[in-house]
């Protein structure tokens, strides 16, 4: 009865080989299985803001564009029976314009003067210029830029077949631009609405697809306001 007894106690005491070597592949199977849906969740969280970053990116820098071409207006010269034009550069990647974007909160609104351009970092730069008073109620504008920030990162590269902005007459024919040059100045006179393309990527994973945003914005200013969003 004692040897019995010993044995038993014996085995209650510890695992066997084969006991540990099972406990072991079971621990090692969990702790995989751990690791796969942790990396998995992670990287499901991680596609989804990279696809929630394109789409703020490119939401954000659509509405200041959208918001800026909107209040784009001629301005009267002094002694000079035409008007500027809205544009003084009107290119695949770059505009050059005046606006009256405050016109409603001030008794005297001054006009700015607004470029969006594409860097060679594939940011979109705005750039402001402020005007002052000339001859009266005239405007004229500084020289020096008073404000600029980037309002759109990650671009995607720039294409001839999807530029940042391409140009319409009253008709709907496109007016196109040399290439890296602007439009005419008797093309710039024909402008009525401006088609504005956003493609953002800020993922570098590969994994997430690019936004692309597209505005036909009118110009109300100029009697004519046709806009349409895709």
């Amino acid at each position: 009865m004692s040897a019995r007894r010993a044995t038993g106690a014996g085995r209650e005491s510890g695992m066997t080989l084969i006991e540990l070597v099972v406990a072991m592949g079971i621990s090692s199977i969990l702790i995989a299985l751990i690791v796969t849906l942790f990396v998995s969740t992670t990287r499901s969280f991680n596609d989804q803001q990279g696809s929630v970053d394109n789409s703020r990116l490119a939401s954000t820098a659509m509405n200041e564009v959208t918001r800026i071409l909107r209040a784009g207006t001629e301005i009267p010269v002094y002694g000079v029976a035409t008007n500027e034009a809205v544009f003084e550069y009107a290119g695949a990647e770059k505009i050059l314009m005046r606006s009256f974007i405050d016109a409603e909160s001030s008794a005297d609104p001054a006009p700015l003067r607004v470029q969006f351009a594409r860097n060679s970092g594939n940011e979109l730069v705005e750039t402001r210029w402020t005007a002052y008073h000339d001859h009266g109620t005239y405007w004229k504008f500084n020289t020096t830029s008073t404000y600029a920030r980037t309002v759109a990162r990650s671009l995607l590269p720039a294409t001839a077949s999807s530029p940042l902005f391409r140009y319409f007459d009253k008709n709907g024919g496109e007016l196109l631009p040399a290439s890296n040059s602007s439009l005419s100045a008797a093309q710039i006179r024909n402008i009525v609405s401006v088609q504005v393309t956003m493609r953002v990527q800020s993922d570098g994973s590969g994994r997430v697809a690019p936004v692309s945003i597209q505005n036909m914005v009118g110009l109300p200013n100029l009697g004519v306001a046709r806009v349409e969003v895709k």
